[in-house]
């Protein structure tokens, strides 16, 4: 432990690492750099020292001088002297020194950051790789040129514009392409050795998800076999795979193995490659008239393969893990910052047993109206913070839509953990401007076993049954027979919804209509809705209007009445002029800020003045307390409709409302209607209201009128119109026009 702390103190000093790491790797680069001979000349075909000075100038900076400086002058001064050693020296910063200045000048500190990275790629390209071979080289022929090498045989100067020199320039490039990354490597290794361990989980990371073992030896099986036949002594007949054209054949399989592995992979592979054709350049290079091409050739494909090779690898490796990331942002909830249930189904793939747990807090709809969606945000995710003691390392907690969470958690003692984990909830208090908040919390838990083909209708059950346990104050179980009644519940509000869905895409409602009549005889119609079901049946509206609401799609049922009733008037204009028609509007529909105009549209579109629709509405909780509802009503108003509030009487609406309202039309419920001649107190309430709505000048309206005594008393009293079987029973719309 000691030694490993002063070592972690002590290894980036220039007398440490920096310095000993030049003398341990430069006689590595040395000996894996190939050199070749050109018209009696010693030329490099692939040059990994200057990879070497860049990479520790790169990571070490001015601490790296010394280190490099003693290294150039003690292996360069036992063979050529003093002069050349020094001349070495500054060749190798005159490059390394600018080509890192520019290129930290532009990355600034993300550029220490490991090979592969998109953003860095095209600076190190350009900087580390093209700009630091140009200025070596220049430089070199610069020297050679003065004859500043001094006398040695194997730098004598000759025309830069030759063979000799392009295979020069290309064998630097291809060393700084591959080097840079592998030394890098190294280095980095050696001065944190966990850094080898985070390289292969990179390398796990990047190889593509589908690749199967037989894919990976099919490809490592062709590489080989195509360096072997390369390297291959000549003294065989497969003549032509011993040639340059085999080094063409390269590219398609290291281009496919990039796509598949990634580039920690692919250019560790690709350097391996490199590193032997080079050095066994003699097997497929011949040896007659056009060596010089065939070297230039080799050595071009080389640097042009491992540029292709590195941006492809850089681009494949990035889109691979933006992918991934875009996975892992799918599975967490963009404002709770919790596994969503997305998640949660990929969880249980690994987790095969597992016990689901739903917590389900409904006063924080009523708290979000107050204190607004970040008080339900930071409430779900101080909860979820304040259960994880009771939760083991490998149980999750998720966040559902609405106001849920969900907790995964091991069946192992299922009931009495579940238990603690609802005592915990309970006890948790969330703090608003110095307020302890505590909703209701109600919890509910099944055991599921994957594969699970109905997740979602699970959560919904659970929910069902958390609702439950707000009012025993206990967990419930799903596998309880207590609960099959709720889950059947549940799954006939499910199918219902499909049925809704299925009727407002393909017409399955049926318009009916109920005449209105006055003591005159003059009529006008209320439309009625009725749905046909999976097998042709009749479904009457108590049945799936509630469940239209709680869906949602209640608004989109009344613009399907909208549109239909009036393309009936349109159709039958001539044959039924002036026909009146009352249109029930429900909470929702009232509520949307553009149902005005949508209604004003469909006017246009069919043609019908807007004094043959009247709209009823319901007076109720969610439509009075709503400011947007009476700018509808008035809109509608103002544009000709008639309102007419029905079942007026009953639940919210009452006298105090009657002081308010500006409707047209007042319809009196039935309940007060058939016992009018035989009940007092009905007869009274019926009286009271035909006087005040008298005062309002609005027309009165009595529904469940069934005998003619009812229907004589109601006239006698003021009762403009008359509603109920004995007026008429509600008919498909059509029979209107038949009956005339």
């Amino acid at each position: 432990m000691q030694i490993s702390s002063l070592y972690n103190k002590y290894k980036d000093k220039w007398w440490a690492l920096p310095l000993v790491l030049p003398f341990v790797l430069y006689p590595i680069t040395q000996r894996l750099s190939t050199y070749g001979y050109v018209d009696g000349f010693e030329i490099p075909l692939i040059y990994l020292n200057m990879a070497l000075m860049t990479v520790l100038t790169m990571i070490y900076g001015i601490k790296a001088i010394p280190g490099i400086v003693l290294c150039v002058f003690y292996r360069v001064y036992p063979d050529r002297g003093f002069e050349p050693a020094m001349m070495s020296i500054i060749h190798y910063f005159t490059s390394v020194v600018i080509s890192c200045a520019g290129y930290y000048y532009f990355t600034g500190k993300r550029g220490l950051a490991s090979f592969g990275r998109y953003n860095l790629t095209w600076q190190r390209i350009f900087w580390l790789v093209f700009i630091n071979t140009t200025l070596f080289l220049n430089y070199f022929q610069a020297v050679l040129y003065l004859g500043l090498f001094g006398g040695y045989d194997k730098m004598m100067y000759v025309n830069p514009f030759t063979t000799r020199t392009l295979i020069n320039y290309h064998a630097m490039l291809v060393g700084n392409m591959i080097g840079l990354p592998m030394l890098y490597l190294v280095i980095r290794s050696f001065r944190t050795p966990t850094y080898l361990i985070k390289y292969v989980k990179k390398i796990r990371a990047q190889v593509a998800d589908d690749l199967s073992t037989v894919e990976l030896i099919c490809l490592f099986s062709a590489l080989t076999l195509l360096t072997v036949l390369m390297v291959y002594p000549k003294n065989h007949t497969l003549t032509l795979m011993n040639s340059v054209y085999t080094l063409t054949l390269l590219l398609p399989v290291m281009i496919w193995g990039t796509l598949r592995l990634g580039h920690a992979a692919i250019s560790l592979v690709w350097w391996a490659i490199v590193i032997v054709l080079c050095n066994k350049y003699q097997s497929y290079i011949p040896s007659g008239v056009d060596y010089k091409l065939h070297l230039a050739l080799a050595t071009s494909c080389f640097s042009a393969f491992s540029i292709t090779i590195t941006l492809m690898a850089i681009n494949i490796s990035r889109q691979r893990a933006l992918n991934l990331k875009t996975k892992r942002l799918m599975s967490i909830d963009p404002l709770v910052h919790l596994p969503n249930l997305l998640a949660l189904g990929t969880d249980l793939k690994t987790n095969t047993i597992s016990i689901l747990c739903q917590l389900y807090m409904p006063d924080l709809e009523l708290l979000g109206r107050h204190y607004g969606l970040q008080m339900q945000v930071q409430y779900k995710q101080q909860l979820a913070q304040f259960l994880n003691p009771v939760l083991q390392d490998d149980e999750l907690i998720y966040i559902s839509s609405g106001h849920d969470l969900i907790v995964r958690m091991s069946p192992l003692n299922a009931e009495k953990r579940i238990n603690e984990l609802y005592n915990k909830a309970k006890k948790f208090r969330f703090i608003r401007d110095g307020v302890k908040i505590y909703p209701q919390i109600g919890c509910s838990y099944c055991i599921i076993n994957y594969p699970v083909g109905h997740l979602y209708l699970l959560i919904g059950e659970l929910r069902t049954l958390a609702e439950i346990s707000l009012t025993t104050n206990l967990p419930i179980d799903m596998r309880k027979n207590s609960s099959r009644q709720v889950q059947n519940q549940v799954k006939t509000k499910v199918d219902m919804m499909n049925q809704l869905q299925r009727a407002l895409e393909l017409d399955r409602f049926i318009l009916m209509v109920q005449p209105i009549e006055n003591i005159k005889g003059e009529r006008y119609h209320e439309v009625l809705l009725r749905m046909r079901g999976n097998n042709d049946e009749i479904i009457f509206p108590d049945t799936f209007l509630p469940l239209a609401h709680e869906f949602g799609m209640s608004s989109s049922i009344d613009l399907w009445v909208l549109n239909n009733t009036m393309k009936f008037m349109d159709d039958t204009r001539h044959s039924q002029p002036n026909q009146r028609f009352a249109i029930n509007l429900t909470p929702a529909s009232i509520c949307r800020s553009d149902m005005a105009n949508l209604i004003e549209r469909l006017l246009i579109q069919h043609g019908i003045a807007p004094e043959q629709i009247v709209l009823e509405v319901t007076e109720t909780d969610e439509l009075t307390n709503n400011v947007q509802a009476e700018k509808t009503l008035d809109a509608l108003q103002r544009l000709g409709c008639k309102i007419a509030i029905d079942d007026f009487g009953t639940g919210y609406a009452s006298y105090a409302r009657l002081k308010n309202m500006r409707a047209d039309i007042l319809k009196i419920d039935g309940s007060f209607i058939h016992k009018i001649n035989s009940s007092e107190m009905d007869y009274k309430i019926v009286q009271s209201i035909c006087e005040l709505a008298r005062m309002k000048n609005m027309t009165l309206v009595a529904e469940f009128v069934e005998t003619e005594e009812i229907r004589h008393t109601l006239f006698r009293m003021g009762i403009d119109y008359v509603q109920g079987y004995l007026i008429g029973k509600p008919a498909p719309i059509e029979s209107i026009q038949d009956r005339n």
